[in-house]
């Protein structure tokens, strides 16, 4: 409709135009050249003015970017220190200087563990003679041969500790910390393990003394040394050369459940297994006096022999004869069954670990603090094409990265994932990372530190998804350059219309002065179409020119206090035309002591203006159009309601989207642009449009804009507001 008004106006002026030009005392070829010459700088100022403010937009979105990643990396290095704060543990750094300085101090007091670095390094103020030797001996090789070292130490509280040595460059790290679960009790089994060591061995020197041509008289002497092992937890009993008891103690008698005063006859040993195998104390065995014969044999052999008894009642029996070689014999028996428990345990753990690690499909490989591989999964060999059977060797990482890279040589990546498995255990920190190996598969990486100073690396084969990221990132960009294009395109070809429209306004206004002389009532009724349309379209035009400014975020919105009925005003008379050619009446209603607000005058009446306009366009002949204004908490709320055809409830959503026009079978035509721009300049006030409609009963609309706004510290009239705000 506005391009045949424009054509039709072309038309009507060439008659025009040839009697002006006959007449040289109108016009004259110099003054229009100015004009063009002065429209064409200003179209050329307002476009570099549109690219500048993009451009800007595009500067303030980057750095916005850059801001957010310095936040996600202040957040990071929080993460890491809260992390490192969290562990319970004693970190200790020994420079060049000489001078340890402790970093992290937060073990329990109950453990014993000095907070000063000076003490710390005194290991006799607060560990067990033996494991303060330990840490000695190992701190030294360390300084001077750069040797690590994991330990397990006792403090002088009964508490055992991992102290954790390594160099890195000219630095010692030392890390302490408690021991708990599988591991303390790990601990436990060690130590009572090296106590029966020292008992066995106390027992040994007693026979090598025997050994060494005592006499039996001597070995009644030696009785009383063995009451010092009475306390012993380990049962043991000695037997001399005639195969009866010399000598045993209280472990031995609870351990059978003996009577003591029974063992004090000294019975043969044969005697003692007879009665423990009547009473169901001794292993079940098939050929019992095989068997019996089999350890009654080793008197007088000079050898020592080991085995383990699975007693009925459920227990297991590390048991030792050792033969003296003068026909005596030694027994020692090491209740056990806790400990085999325990490794069950632990072995059936392990065993549901690597089955839970091979039923993932991310690829998954734990590496100890020495740098070996401790544990994988098949999706950890498969990804990398690895054979099983190496992995099961406990390769070093070294070996590991050195089968890896046929598949991808990356040195950078490569000694990141060493770092992060045989650095020290401070310098380990998570990270993750993405590889893009050239057979085309892509793997998402991590590596996490794990408390017992281990490394855990992961690999999840991402092909499938970057490859759908990829597309949907290609198809947002190809539809942010098709939108891009379409709101140049736009603004381009507005600029280029609103220049003849602007003529053709005028013109149509001129030859209606009496200036050019008398027309006829035709001839009238024709300036007043072509008028009429050309305000339209001017409108329509400056409507998409405001959504391309809306776009590249360029509108600004000038406040001030405005009246309430100055706008309305501004509004009505810019539609009074339109409302007698409809035949529709407008009603006001303003609510008693509604005056002002602070608001873009301008602005507001562009919206009034079009949310009138589209009620007109969807009223009857003899309808009325209802504007109310009414104060709403701290907001005005502006309502228009019409007594039109209405909006089925499914398009009503839709009303507000651009170019978007159902004329409902009323004689509404339009471009669609009038509820999407008054939309967008009530967001970008801070307020909101929200429609209702029901069918042959007509639609409300209602604005609601802030009182009152925030301003800057130049006052009412510098603040602006881009149009970033409007959503």
């Amino acid at each position: 409709m506005p391009f045949r008004v424009f054509a039709l106006a072309l038309l009507c002026l060439f008659p025009v135009e040839a009697a002006l030009a006959a007449d040289g005392s109108l016009f004259e070829a110099r003054t229009l050249l100015a004009l063009g010459v002065n429209l064409g700088i200003i179209a050329f100022a307002v476009g570099t003015a549109i690219a500048c403010l993009r451009v800007m937009e595009r500067a303030r979105k980057a750095e916005a970017r850059a801001a957010d990643e310095a936040e996600r990396y202040r957040l990071t290095e929080s993460t890491l220190d809260t992390v490192l704060a969290a562990e319970p543990q004693g970190l200790l750094v020994l420079g060049e200087s000489g001078e340890p300085e402790m970093l992290v101090a937060n073990l329990p007091s109950s453990f014993g563990v000095p907070r000063e670095a000076l003490r710390l390094l005194h290991a006799e103020l607060w560990l067990d003679p033996r494991s303060a030797a330990e840490f000695d001996a190992a701190m030294q090789a360390l300084a001077e041969h750069g040797d690590a070292f994991n330990l397990t130490l006792r403090t002088k509280r009964e508490k055992y500790v991992e102290v954790d040595g390594r160099a890195a460059a000219r630095t010692i790290v030392l890390k302490v910390r408690d021991l708990a679960g599988q591991r303390l009790e790990l601990a436990d089994l060690v130590a009572q393990h090296k106590q029966l060591e020292e008992q066995v061995l106390g027992l040994r020197r007693l026979l090598d003394e025997a050994k060494a041509g005592e006499t039996a008289h001597e070995l009644k002497q030696a009785v009383p040394r063995f009451r010092s092992f009475d306390k012993l937890a380990t049962a043991f009993a000695v037997f001399d050369a005639a195969q009866r008891l010399a000598h045993f103690n209280q472990a031995y008698v609870d351990l059978w459940k003996l009577d003591p005063a029974w063992l004090a006859t000294h019975p043969r040993d044969g005697e003692i297994l007879d009665r423990l195998r009547q009473a169901r104390r001794l292993p079940e065995k098939a050929d019992y006096r095989d068997w019996k014969k089999t350890w009654l044999s080793a008197y007088g052999s000079n050898t020592q022999v080991e085995d383990q008894w699975h007693l009925p009642d459920g227990r297991t029996l590390h048991v030792i004869a050792d033969s003296d070689g003068e026909g005596g014999l030694t027994y020692l028996y090491e209740n056990v069954t806790e400990r085999i428990a325990l490794e069950s345990r632990h072995n059936a753990l392990m065993q549901v670990q690597r089955e839970t690690l091979d039923t993932l499909r991310e690829a998954v490989a734990v590496f100890a603090p020495s740098g070996r591989l401790r544990l994988y999964n098949q999706a950890f060999a498969r990804i990398w094409e690895l054979n099983p059977r190496q992995l099961d060797g406990e390769p070093h990482i070294e070996e590991v990265i050195a089968w890896c890279r046929p598949l991808y040589d990356a040195p950078e990546e490569w000694e990141r994932t060493k770092s992060a498995v045989t650095a020290i255990v401070a310098g380990r920190h998570a990270y993750e990372s993405q590889i893009d190996r050239p057979d085309g598969v892509v793997l998402a990486c991590a590596a996490l530190p794990l408390p017992d100073g281990g490394t855990l690396l992961t690999y999840s084969d991402i092909s499938d998804t970057k490859r759908a990221e990829r597309a949907l990132i290609e198809r947002a960009e190809a539809l942010e350059a098709a939108d891009r294009l379409k709101t140049a395109f736009i603004s381009r070809v507005s600029y280029e219309l609103r220049t003849p429209l602007t003529n053709i306004i005028g013109f149509s206004e001129l030859l209606a002065s009496p200036l050019v002389g008398t027309l006829n009532d035709k001839q009238r009724d024709y300036l007043g179409d072509i008028r009429l349309s050309g305000r339209t379209l001017l409108a329509i035009i400056d409507d998409i020119l405001d959504l391309a400014t809306i776009d590249a975020g360029a509108l600004e919105l000038r406040l001030s206090p405005v009246k309430v009925r100055d706008v309305i005003d501004q509004a009505v008379q810019g539609l009074e035309e339109r409302l007698k050619q409809n035949e529709v009446a407008l009603d006001f209603d303003i609510e008693p002591g509604v005056d002002t607000f602070i608001a873009d005058e301008r602005r507001v009446t562009q919206i009034l203006y079009n949310l009138l306009s589209n009620a007109i366009g969807f009223s009857e002949p003899g309808g009325r159009i209802r504007l109310a204004c009414t104060r709403d908490r701290s907001m005005l709320a502006f309502a228009v309601e019409d007594q039109g055809v209405g909006i089925p409830e499914e398009y009503q959503q839709a009303v507000f989207d651009r170019f978007e026009s159902r004329t409902q079978g009323s004689r509404h035509r339009g471009a669609g642009l009038g509820l999407s721009i008054a939309k967008s300049l009530a967001e970008l006030h801070g307020g909101t449009v929200t429609l209702a409609s029901e069918p042959s009963k007509g639609t409300w609309v209602t604005v609601r804009l802030p009182l009152t706004q925030q301003q800057d510290a130049g006052g009412l009239d510098a603040a602006g507001y881009r149009a970033s705000r409007a959503g």
